[in-house]
C-alpha cells in the first residue's frame, strides 16, 4: 500500500492520502510597493497574502517549484523567475547575486529547515522576514498506522515530525522524501530513504509506484 503524507489533496485512487498537520495563517500588514523583490519558497506564501488582503505590487518574485511559480501567477504577479533547485540551500545560493541591491521581502513559514532568511542576511542581502504561516501538527484518534511493508511519501520535515508523533517508525517501511530536507528528517528512523528527483505530489508518487511493483 502507499500512503502519501500531505495535506495538499491529490486525486489518486491507489493512494491512501493522511493528513497530520493543518496550515493557521498569521496576520500582518505589508506594503509590496516597499519592496523591489519578494521571495516565496511555498504556496502558502500566497496564500497569507491572499489571507491578508494584501493589494498586489507586480515586484520581481522568485519562486520555489512550479507550483509557487503557478500560485504567484494565480495571483497577479507576473515577473516571476522560478529557480532551477527546489531544495532549500541550493535555491539560496542560485538566487543570492539576483538579489543583490535589492530591498527583498521573505513571507515563509514559522518554522523552517533551511534557514533561508539567515543566509541571505549574512551574504549583505537588505531583506525583510514575515512568518505568514506556521504548520500545526494534528493528532488524529480515527487514523490507523499505516501497515507493515508500506510505501510512504513525506512531503516536508513537518509532516515527517507529525508521522513519527502520531505512529513511530516500522522498519518494514519504505519511505519516499520530496526533498533532501525531507529526507534528513528522516534519516534518524530510516536508512532506506529514496529522494525524488523533482519536487513534487505528482513525481513522488510516480516513484512510490515504480517502487511498489518492484518489490
Amino acid at each position: 500500500m502507499i500512503y502519501l503524507i500531505s495535506n495538499t489533496a491529490f486525486n489518486d485512487e491507489s493512494v491512501e492520502q493522511i493528513s497530520l498537520c493543518r496550515i493557521k495563517f498569521n496576520k500582518f500588514d505589508i506594503d509590496l510597493s516597499a519592496f523591489n523583490a519578494l521571495i516565496v519558497t511555498s504556496k502558502n506564501s500566497i496564500n497569507a497574502l491572499k489571507f491578508n488582503s494584501i493589494a498586489l505590487t507586480d515586484i520581481l518574485v522568485f519562486a520555489i517549484g512550479r507550483v509557487t511559480a503557478l500560485a504567484c501567477k494565480e495571483f497577479g504577479f507576473t515577473q516571476i523567475y522560478e529557480a532551477k533547485n527546489s531544495h532549500g540551500d541550493e535555491f539560496g545560493a542560485e538566487i543570492l547575486n539576483s538579489l543583490r541591491d535589492k530591498k527583498v521581502l521573505f513571507i515563509k513559514a514559522k518554522e523552517t529547515v533551511s534557514n533561508l532568511d539567515i543566509y541571505f542576511s549574512q551574504n549583505g542581502i537588505d531583506i525583510t522576514v514575515v512568518d505568514g504561516y506556521e504548520n500545526l501538527i494534528l493528532n488524529p484518534k480515527d487514523i490507523k498506522k499505516p501497515e507493515p511493508n508500506s510505501t510512504i511519501i513525506f512531503t516536508s520535515p513537518m509532516n515527517t515530525r507529525a508521522f513519527i508523533q502520531n505512529f513511530g517508525w516500522d522498519k518494514s517501511y519504505q519511505a519516499v522524501a520530496i526533498g533532501k530536507a525531507t529526507a534528513a528528517a528522516l534519516s534518524s528512523y530510516c536508512d532506506n530513504i529514496i529522494v525524488s528527483n523533482t519536487q513534487n505530489l505528482k513525481s513522488c508518487i510516480e516513484l512510490a509506484k515504480n517502487i511498489s511493483l518492484s518489490s
